[in-house]
């Protein structure tokens, strides 16, 4: 049982994306740093199209896209930090010959993928829009993180 199943109706590629970086955190550390890498880029682009607080960055690739004043505004340090290290994993994976980046490490770039996740849950069309709903959900992604990392 994967712990994306929720997502799957309404996001079925990040879906996909997620529960392959799953299925592959201990048998191929490099390839779920890939799909983990996918996963956040599906998730900061579908925040970027339905957040209307992001501003679209001068180029939309991942890096210019969590470089961007009003996303790294709007997440704070602690979460674009970890997408920073996320992304870099990712590349590291892909582009480098070195061995694969250690378990833990994945382990915790995964685990940051599942608040991203669960950010863009509480900002879809079923989620409520009031100021107080996206700041309580804010005071619980920032808890999820912080207990992710401990």
């Amino acid at each position: 049982m994967s712990n994306f199943t929720f997502i799957k109706a309404e996001w079925p590629e990040l879906h996909d994306a997620a529960t392959k970086a799953e299925g592959l955190v201990y048998p191929d550390a490099r390839a779920a740093c890939f799909y983990t890498r996918r996963a956040l880029e599906l998730a900061v682009t579908w925040l970027y199209r339905h957040d209307r607080t992001l501003t679209l960055s001068y180029q939309d690739h991942l890096s210019a896209l969590i470089h961007e004043p009003s996303f790294r505004q709007a997440v704070g340090p602690a979460v674009f930090t970890k997408a920073k290290l996320l992304k870099d994993l990712g590349n590291q994976a892909v582009y480098k010959i070195s061995a694969a980046p250690n378990k833990r490490v994945v382990d915790l770039a995964f685990s940051f993928v599942r608040s991203l996740v669960w950010t863009a849950r509480q900002r879809s069309r079923r989620s409520a829009n009031s100021c107080q709903a996206r700041r309580s959900r804010q005071i619980r992604l920032n808890a999820l993180i912080s207990s992710s990392t401990t």
